[in-house]
């Protein structure tokens, strides 16, 4: 007989909740507890219903699905699909021509922004370098480059949907 890793159990309770952990783990109960369960009615028909459970378990083959609902499926879904790209497969007409006259208009003024808050972050460097020290002045200048790329981002990203929303009107407009 080899030496037992955990001790007797003191109860029942402690014997079904290794039982419990030894099934969930796949592992086979320790000696001490199946001698427990062996002569304990309670702990005896506990261990039975595990192993009971196991076999159902086993032979309890998944669920298949039925093939006229696997085909259902894939139809619904093959004329969802059509119906999104019929619907977004067509630009509205003039829609490139919106588009680069939106990026023109944002892209004359664009130096002309730059520069402005190049000249801020030179000139507000300036007159703060004396009240702030150099790490916080970094961070407030990181933090002005990245609110006016975030801007800058936003402005040119939706261009696209300012131009499509602008000939969309416009075609309600004449209809």
């Amino acid at each position: 007989m080899s030496p037992d890793p955990q001790p007797p159990a003191a109860g029942c309770e402690a014997v079904t909740a290794r039982l419990s952990d030894a099934f969930f783990a796949r592992t086979a109960a320790a000696e001490s507890d199946r001698d427990h369960a062996a002569g304990c009615a309670a702990c005896g028909s506990f261990q039975r219903d595990l192993v009971e459970l196991a076999g159902a378990l086993a032979t309890d083959a998944p669920p298949t699905a039925r093939d006229a609902l696997v085909h259902q499926t894939l139809e619904r879904a093959r004329a969802e699909l059509s119906r999104h790209e019929a619907a977004t497969a067509t630009l509205p007409a003039g829609y490139r021509r919106e588009v680069g006259r939106l990026i023109g208009a944002t892209l004359l003024p664009l130096p002309l922004v730059l520069l402005w808050n190049a000249a801020v972050l030179s000139v507000g460097g300036e007159l703060l370098s004396g009240l702030l020290p150099t790490a916080l002045l970094q961070a407030l200048a990181a933090g002005y480059v990245l609110a006016g790329a975030t801007w800058l981002g936003c402005l040119y990203g939706s261009l696209p949907l300012m131009a499509h929303n602008q000939l969309r009107r416009r075609a309600l407009e004449m209809a």
